[in-house]
């Protein structure tokens, strides 16, 4: 694939755009959940606990993640190690907060479902970034001069 600037670029592995298509959708669910969060503090409950304000917070923090998130995905196709790294380092987070979730509330059934799948869809995208193809995608990408 040539770019603008006339330079050769690897095509991206298979593996690499299903792991883009899974970063977007990651971080456009992030955005929605951030934006229900932010709606959540008008809920009775939120206001009486006086817990409004963390829960805007929190909402504009899950915004944000998305917005980053989303940004790194169009890095990978350009094969950039840094959003490989970023998206990485997400997936890392997304799964130690599962797993935070689940100590917390060790009988919550839906503690244990994001555990599971956020871990699988974490786990898989981690190793589809670092494993086989996509990993000498990457090294032949650094190997370039920058665009």
């Amino acid at each position: 694939m040539r770019d603008e600037d006339g330079i050769d670029r690897p095509r991206p592995p298979a593996r690499v755009i299903v792991v883009v298509v899974l970063t977007y959708i990651a971080g456009i669910l992030d955005i929605i959940a951030g934006i229900l969060l932010i709606l959540l503090r008008y809920d009775d409950v939120v206001q009486a606990d006086g817990e409004a304000y963390s829960v805007t917070l929190w909402g504009a923090a899950m915004i944000l993640l998305g917005l980053l998130t989303i940004a790194m995905a169009s890095g990978l196709t350009r094969g950039r190690n840094s959003a490989r790294i970023f998206v990485t380092v997400l997936m890392s987070i997304s799964l130690v907060l599962s797993i935070v979730d689940v100590v917390i509330s060790p009988t919550d059934a839906s503690s244990w479902w994001s555990l599971g799948i956020g871990g699988l869809f974490s786990a898989l995208v981690i190793l589809a970034l670092w494993a086989g193809r996509s990993a000498e995608f990457f090294r032949r990408s650094r190997a370039l001069p920058a665009a």
